[in-house]
């Protein structure tokens, strides 16, 4: 900044407005300002803090989503059903059981079952599928027969008695839960444990508690 010459007459233009004088460092009364050009007002700054929180929502509904208890469940799956439990139209087909240990009805529209992930939804429950509080469903693993209004509980889809991995999504593409199913021999399911765990066994129960006896 330059100093004028001893004698020099300075001028001052008058400022038009509040704004001008903020741009330009000062206030009306005289003290500094810090420079405004650039730097975001309240309303920037509460949408960024609204931006920023939104992000953090979402992560948090990804990571605090229930699995497990509190959640609905896969309960009990079949991959080689022979003459435990028969469909009364498409005889011995594979299935799954799903389990709602909660003390509410879950609404179910929306969500899916698949054996692949990269095809997250190959089923699809039908809007309006509500699975009671400490209820259970069978869905029934039926090949090349897809759901129908008449039949809408049927996957499209064949499990394999070599094992594979089950994954039920909630409609948000959410998973609520997995079930890595080992081989099973003919007529034996594998069910879940009341700690959560499961195991093979041969009293198989769909659409009921399970039970073990060997």
């Amino acid at each position: 900044m330059e100093t004028p010459n001893k004698g020099t007459e300075i001028t001052f233009e008058p400022y038009e407005s509040e704004e001008d004088v903020i741009a330009d460092g000062l206030s009306f009364d005289g003290a500094f300002q810090k420079e405004h050009i650039g730097f975001p007002g309240k309303t920037g700054i509460f949408l960024i803090v609204g931006a920023v929180l939104a992000v953090l929502g979402v992560f948090a509904l990804i990571l605090l989503a229930p699995r497990g208890d509190g959640h609905v469940v896969i309960n009990e799956v079949m991959t080689s059903n022979k003459e435990a439990y028969a469909h009364p139209e498409h005889g011995s087909v594979d299935w799954i059981e799903l389990y709602n240990p909660t003390e509410n009805d879950v609404d179910l529209s929306g969500f899916g079952l698949t054996n692949d992930l990269k095809k997250q939804y190959k089923y699809r429950f039908p809007e309006g599928a509500i699975l009671p509080a400490g209820g259970y469903l069978v869905v029934y693993c039926t090949g090349g027969t897809t759901a129908s209004e008449e039949d809408p509980y049927c996957t499209g889809f064949a499990l394999s008695r070599d094992g594979e991995g089950l994954f039920l999504l909630d409609s948000r593409y959410l998973e609520i839960d997995e079930c890595a199913v080992p081989a099973l021999a003919t007529d034996v399911s594998y069910a879940r444990t009341d700690d959560g765990g499961f195991r093979v066994t041969t009293t198989v129960t769909p659409g009921a508690a399970n039970i073990f006896t060997d």
